[in-house]
Order: structure tokens, then C-alpha cells, then sequence
């Protein structure tokens, strides 16, 4: 379970080490990640939030809670496809250096992409400095979460866009959305979308949801039979039942220039 961040944390370091560092990993579910994955990912990434890839060109890109790759590897590895120059390529982590150190996917690209590690609440950027801020299902796992719209806010360009998307509860279920973090263990909050709107609208006034998916059209494995195949039961129900409960929401808010 989740109580805090520093749990969530723990947890979402583990959860990378079974995929990429085990080498008994039988997880059903998730997998190593290759190249044609991190450029399908950022691919749907730009389409979920409504930008057309050749509107990055020349423009400063920041990927909050980028993990291990992310929009930022994928993004690199499409540039020469795409003939695009970017001015510049940042992901921020606060596991940035678990990440290099042993995972080591950013190596490739190092030379073209800063890397920081660091927490989405404090950004080592200066203020109206970023064209294009992404935090991709990274809101709901941080430790104060209007303290990261607030800083996208800060370091974000006139006109610039900040694009968060995150999993959402249902309507049903916002009643007791405060406790799900006691069997989600790798997310401290759960917001309903009322919630993340009116957070996302103390910052950013122009604030649009650009897209809204359910779970199993992402993870197409979290069905009923597969709750079976697990080698954990408890796990295979709570991604099944994860259908029911949550949803994948996509926004794009502008900050207005002055």
C-alpha cells in the first residue's frame, strides 16, 4: 500500500527493478520496453493531447516524472524520422539516478538530453524558460500535487503548454477516493476529474481535457481470466478491478501571457 509519497516511491522503484533488473520477471503485464515502443508511446503521448509532433520543433520540452525513458527517449529517437531539431530535451525524475545508474536506457542520448533528478514540486529550471511541460500518470504519485501544477505554471513560457494526463475516479467511486491509496500502492492520491480540473484551473484558466481512455484499452491484459495467470491473485484482481474504478484523462492548459 500507498500511505505516503516515500512509500509510493519505494514502490515505484521496485516496480521498475522486476521489470528491467530481475531476470525472472514472468509479469503477464509489463515488459521490458524497446525502441518502437518509446516512439509508439510518445506518438500516442502528442495524439492523446492534441499536438501535432512538428509543433515541438525548435522548442524546449520538459517531461515531469519521465521514468526510465519515457516521452523524452521516445521523442529522440523520432527526431531524425521526423526532421526535427529540438532546442532542448529535459526529463526530471527523483529516481533520475536509480534510473542511469541501473536501468541505463537514457545512456544512448545523454549528450542531447538534460537530465536532472528531482521532485516535480521544486524544478531546477528558471521561471518562463519551457515551451512544452509533459507529466505523464505522474500528478497522482507526487507528494504535493498542486505544488507541481504551480511550478509548471512558473517555468513555462507565455503561451506555453503544460500537458498532464493521470488515471481518474470514476463518479461511483469518488466517495471513497481517499482511501483507495491503501491498495493502490504506487499512487498517494486519486483525484475524480472535478478535483483535477479545478486544480489544474487555479494556475491555468484556459484548461481543455483533449482525451479520455479506459484502462483496458491501455492494458488490454487487465481482464478476468488473467487475474488467474497471475503469479500474485491479489494483483491480478486489483488490475482487473482497476476497470471499474479508474480512467486515463488527457489535458492541455495554456498559460496566458500577461
Amino acid at each position: 500500500m500507498a500511505k505516503n509519497w516515500y512509500s509510493a516511491q519505494n514502490n515505484e522503484k521496485k516496480f521498475w527493478e522486476d521489470i528491467y533488473l530481475k531476470k525472472d520477471n514472468k509479469d503477464l503485464i509489463y515488459s521490458k520496453t524497446n525502441d518502437d515502443g518509446w516512439v509508439g508511446f510518445a506518438q500516442e503521448i502528442l495524439f492523446r493531447h492534441k499536438i501535432d509532433i512538428k509543433d515541438l520543433n525548435n522548442k524546449v520540452i520538459l517531461d515531469i516524472g519521465s521514468g526510465p525513458g519515457g516521452l523524452v527517449l521516445g521523442l529522440s529517437l523520432l527526431k531524425s524520422k521526423e526532421s526535427l531539431k529540438f532546442n532542448k530535451l529535459i526529463a526530471l525524475d527523483p529516481l533520475m539516478n536509480f534510473f542511469k545508474k541501473e536501468i541505463n536506457l537514457f545512456s544512448s542520448i545523454d549528450d542531447e538530453v538534460e537530465l536532472y533528478e528531482a521532485k516535480g514540486e521544486r524544478i531546477p529550471l528558471e521561471s518562463n524558460s519551457i515551451d512544452y511541460v509533459f507529466c505523464t500518470n505522474v500528478i497522482d504519485h507526487c507528494e504535493i500535487p498542486e505544488n507541481v501544477i504551480s511550478e509548471a505554471y512558473r517555468i513555462l513560457k507565455p503561451n506555453g503548454l503544460f500537458c498532464p494526463s493521470l488515471h481518474l475516479v470514476y463518479n461511483l467511486w469518488s466517495p471513497i477516493k481517499n482511501y483507495l491509496k491503501y491498495i493502490d500502492k504506487n499512487h498517494p492520491f486519486h483525484f475524480d476529474k472535478e478535483t483535477i480540473l479545478r486544480m489544474l484551473k487555479k494556475n491555468f484558466i484556459k484548461t481543455d481535457c483533449t482525451y479520455n481512455s479506459k484502462i483496458i484499452y491501455d492494458q488490454p491484459k487487465f481482464t478476468f481470466l488473467n487475474i488467474f495467470k497471475s503469479r500474485n491473485l491479489l494483483r491480478g484482481f486489483k488490475r482487473f478491478a482497476s476497470n471499474y474504478i479508474l480512467f486515463t484523462s488527457y489535458f492541455k492548459c495554456k498559460k496566458l501571457s500577461n
